[in-house]
């Protein structure tokens, strides 16, 4: 049960006093999700944070008009919900699903507040995983602008995937993403076969498979 405790993100670096007195006064509740379980659905009301300690897991974005989304694979252990757990905007921005039976922790957000009042470790790892994020998102803003429709569409992948590593599913026509590039369909497409021909993506219709994002992300375009 330690071991498990300070594998979490927001446990580590919590001493052997204080893990005690958490599990002798905090209730946990450790369960087993089975193959294909829904454990957050985008848009619900966030009332407390899913440690997911073991499993294969995936995270899915839908675009705000429900055009297109982005799937993705997320490495364990992993929390989610903590920057919508406070605050005026409380609803999930993702829906995570399992892809094989997974081990899962679940806190309700008293417990939480509660650990956040009274061990100091815990609360200084809930400020750096929150700063952590909030710093990454700003750096997106201010990379160098890419030159090339391929280092452009790169660019829109690399902003709207929330790990940038790992498998990654695009399902998105090529008629939208020149929308949002401001570039004709026949373009993105061309673009995109040539991306698909250097080994870097697949490309079915409206889908996109990165079976690398780190490949994608070191290519030179």
């Amino acid at each position: 049960m330690f071991e498990t405790l300070l594998g979490l993100p927001l446990f580590q670096g919590l001493g052997y006093g204080d893990l005690t007195r958490i599990l002798e006064s905090t209730r946990l509740d450790f369960e087993t999700a089975a193959t294909g379980s829904v454990l957050i659905q985008q848009d619900q009301l966030c009332e407390g944070l899913t440690f997911v300690l073991e499993g294969d897991i995936t995270l899915t974005t839908r675009s705000a008009d429900r055009t297109w989304s982005v799937e993705e694979t997320m490495a364990t252990p992993f929390v989610c919900g903590l920057e919508v757990l406070y605050g005026s905007l409380r609803h999930y921005r993702h829906t995570l699903m399992t892809r094989s039976e997974t081990r899962l922790l679940q806190m309700d957000k008293r417990t939480v507040g509660a650990l956040i009042a009274y061990f100091e470790v815990f609360r200084l790892n809930v400020m750096n995983l929150l700063t952590t994020t909030v710093v990454r998102h700003d750096m997106l803003h201010w990379l160098p602008a890419e030159q090339s429709l391929k280092g452009r569409i790169r660019g829109f992948m690399r902003a709207h995937v929330l790990r940038p590593a790992g498998e990654k599913h695009f399902r998105i026509s090529q008629q939208k993403m020149g929308e949002y590039l401001g570039e004709d369909k026949r373009f993105v497409a061309r673009a995109l076969h040539e991306m698909e021909h250097d080994g870097l993506l697949q490309l079915e219709r409206q889908d996109i498979f990165i079976p690398s994002f780190e490949a994608l992300l070191s290519a030179s375009f």
